[in-house]
């Protein structure tokens, strides 16, 4: 990854992280690795402990946001999630994955989505 896509993640990272803020949510943590993965945010949303993935793209960037989070990204941040939940000695708790879009306009100005228990663990 070149500094300039790393920059634009970080970027995106602190919007989805003050976006979720405004909907009620609690950051807890920022980038937790595994081996196998890394989650962008972790966060408290009610009674569920949320793993939030977020895809930043800019005007240039062609499809979905949320198409990019492919079946072998789950996995992998699924990965990650049971890792923390290990580390953390967490248990009996409702969690969820959700994931943030940011897309920039032409003109600037960001779209922000939040896409609430986007997937399962199956």
């Amino acid at each position: 990854m070149g500094i300039e896509s790393y920059q634009i993640g970080r970027d995106g990272e602190e919007i989805a992280a003050e976006y979720l803020r405004q909907q009620g949510y609690q950051i807890i943590e920022r980038n937790f690795c595994s081996q196998q993965g890394e989650i962008d945010l972790v966060a408290k949303d009610r009674s569920f402990l949320v793993f939030v993935e977020v895809k930043n793209y800019s005007g240039r960037s062609f499809g979905s946001p949320l198409g990019a989070v492919r079946k072998n990204k789950k996995q992998s941040i699924i990965h990650a999630a049971r890792t923390y939940l290990h580390r953390k000695n967490i248990k009996d708790t409702f969690c969820r994955f959700d994931v943030v879009t940011i897309f920039r306009r032409p003109d600037g100005s960001r779209a922000v989505e939040l896409y609430k228990d986007a997937f399962h663990v199956n």
